[in-house]
This record gives structure tokens, sequence and C-alpha cells, in this order.
């Protein structure tokens, strides 16, 4: 059974696999009045930490710096730059080493409506089964709901959605997707702070979604929006509404593309449906 995002048209049938090998993409400016910008944020194809001049949109980049601690995305309207201190910034694929996985939906991926645009760094993977889900990178859960356990394959079920969202204090965050009603792992709690590998609940089906899987993706943080719209707990409030404006993507905060430490292809979209790299978190 195919899965979706929130906002896609049920997607074809995944039981053929697609695995025609990586394809090289030109990297690209995207919108953007000029400057210097991380691969991923205003630079489509780029390499994570790598700072690359733009000149103007649409445009190759003049020139790429490889950022050996890492490439710092600043918030809109200001220029991304190479950090100065050794980064913490690493990426563990999101479930247990003892999980084998599948990509079910890949990042930019043409077989729907939602992984595309603004949306484009987004991963929905699958094994048949819930399995619990674990943090790719520390920081702050922000945003977090776990008292739905309704899902359809319709966007009339969108506001049904299960949530958590981490704050990595980078200016990006991380959004973990369709999760189990009244799964949350012990200790999380909206507004903790969770350390990479640590436990946060098992995937579900519940939103716009025809069967169990997670949908992940990273990016920018809407910083003066509310947080724990929901409280702690995560059940404060409707099962029925998900405060989207709050966190999910827009033009102005877009996903980003990152590199996991267990599968450094992960920005290579292309339409993959593969068994997964072993996760080392």
């Amino acid at each position: 059974m195919s899965e979706v995002g929130p906002d896609a048209a049920p997607a074809p049938d995944a039981g053929i696999d697609i695995d025609a090998g990586e394809v090289s993409r030109p990297v690209v400016c995207a919108d953007t009045h000029g400057g210097g910008y991380c691969g991923g944020d205003e630079v489509d194809n780029g390499d994570p930490d790598t700072l690359y001049t733009c000149p103007a949109p649409n445009a190759p980049p003049t020139s790429a710096t490889p950022c050996a601690n890492g490439c710092v995305i600043e918030p809109s309207g200001t220029e991304d730059r190479c950090a100065t201190t050794p980064s913490t910034k690493s990426y563990k694929l999101p479930w247990r080493s003892t999980s084998s996985m599948r990509l079910t939906q890949d990042c930019n991926d043409s077989c729907c409506s939602d992984h595309v645009g603004t949306d484009k760094y987004a991963y929905d993977w699958a094994n048949g089964a819930s399995f619990q889900i674990v943090a790719a990178r520390g920081g702050t859960i922000t945003h977090l709901k776990d008292n739905s356990t309704t899902g359809c394959a319709s966007s009339s079920c969108s506001q049904d959605a299960n949530y958590l969202v981490i704050d990595h204090g980078d200016g990006t965050q991380s959004t973990y997707f369709h999760l189990k009603g009244d799964s949350l792992a012990a200790g999380i709690t909206c507004g903790a702070t969770v350390t990479q590998g640590q436990a946060l609940a098992m995937s579900g089906t519940t939103g716009h979604s025809t069967g169990i899987h997670l949908h992940f993706q990273v990016n920018k943080v809407h910083p003066s929006a509310p947080t724990c719209e929901c409280g702690a707990s995560g059940k404060g409030c409707s099962a029925s509404s998900v405060p989207y404006a709050d966190f999910w993507v827009t033009s102005t905060y877009p996903s980003v593309g990152v590199t996991f430490d267990d599968w450094p292809t992960s920005a290579q979209c292309n339409d993959r449906r593969i068994q997964m790299p072993t996760s080392q978190n």
C-alpha cells in the first residue's frame, strides 16, 4: 500500500521497485536575491555542508566553499555561513538498527504532489508494521500532538495527523509525521530536550495516509510561531486540528537537504524505491 503526506493525492501502487541509480543534477540557485547559501537552502541539488555564492535566481553558483564544520542556515533575509566551531550537525536514520526499512516515497518524488516544491526534501519510510521512531538528531521538542487515532486516503483527514517537531538550535527543525496515537516513549513531552537516538514514538497512519509509515522532513524554523500548542503531553488540543502554519514548510521556511551519516546519498533525489541502509542510530 502506498503512503502519502498530509497534502498529497494517493500515490500509485508502490509494489514495483524503482532503483535506476543516482543521476547527477546540476547545482542551481533557487529563489534568492543573491548571496551565500548552504546547499538545500536556496540552492537546489547542493551539498548541505557547502556554502555557495549565488548571483541570481535560477543561475549556477559562482563559487562553492566546503564548510569543514558544517554550513549554518540563517533566518530568511540573512545569508548563510560556514560554522566556525566543530559541528554537532549529524543526522542518523530515525529507527533502530534492528528495523529493516524501505523508502516508499523519495525526496522530490514525481509520484505525488507533496514531496515537491518547498517540501522537496521529504521522505516516507515503511516496513509493513508499526516501528519505533528515534531522534535523527538532538534538540528541543517544540510541537507535539499524540491524541488522534484517525487517518484516511483523503485530504479530509489532514487535520487528524499526529506529529513531533524537534528544533535543532541552528534555525532548522525535523518533523516526524503520522505518528501512532498514544505511543509516545517515556519522557517525551513538548519542551523536553532529546538526544540523537532517543526513542520518540511509534509510526502510524494518522492524518492523510494510506498505510503505516513515517513522513520525515527538515525545514527552517518559524521563529515567531507559537510552540507546544497541544500542551506538554501533546493531548491538550483537538484530535482533529493541526497548526500547520506554526511549523510546516512554506516558501519562507522551505525544506532543506540533509545528509545522513548512514545514508550519504539521501539528498540525491531520484524517485527511488529502495531497501534502506542499516541504521546506525
